[in-house]
């Protein structure tokens, strides 16, 4: 029994020992280019990530009161097209004129994970895509990079590059 108690006590310190070294490892890397905000942040609160979804899942059946009980009064959006949306009222007014025609289908998350920068900031990061289909029956399908930044459990900004996906 000693014997198993010793190797248990071994095993710990060497795996703890190889995990001190690799992130020494990787803290020592000197970078070609310094980021400019968060360059250091750890896993946040997942219950922000599932705000988003549950956000998404309200636009997807076209709710849009529900939807907007998850932005903050003064909400920001940075659209992929460079066009930049401020205040609730203003942002809702997007959604509902852009969503009110289409059909979403097919929605998946490929990336869904919160992070909180060493500054406080509270983020969730989600790569998704679907399949979006008009008024007239066309489809395009549609992959989506988005950011959302959290203040008080509400988003207060919000980033969006999309692509094709063929």
């Amino acid at each position: 029994m000693r014997i198993y108690t010793l190797l248990s006590i071994f095993l710990f310190f060497s795996c703890n020992q190889s995990q001190k070294k690799a992130i020494e490892k990787e803290q020592s890397i000197d970078f070609i280019y310094e980021a400019t905000y968060l360059d250091d942040f750890k896993m946040g609160n997942p219950e922000l990530v599932l705000k988003v979804q549950e956000m998404h899942k309200y636009i997807i059946k076209k709710d849009y009161e529900t939807a907007s009980s998850y932005l903050a009064d003064n909400v920001v959006f940075a659209l992929e097209d460079g066009t930049r949306l401020e205040g609730k009222e203003r942002c809702m007014q997007f959604m509902i004129e852009g969503y009110s025609s289409i059909e979403i289908e097919n929605y998946q998350v490929a990336v869904n994970l919160a992070v909180t920068g060493i500054n406080g900031d509270e983020w969730v990061l989600l790569w998704d895509n679907a399949n979006v289909v008009s008024k007239d029956g066309s489809s395009s399908s549609f992959n989506w990079m988005e950011t959302f930044q959290f203040e008080n459990d509400k988003i207060i900004f919000m980033n969006q590059f999309s692509k094709p996906r063929k």
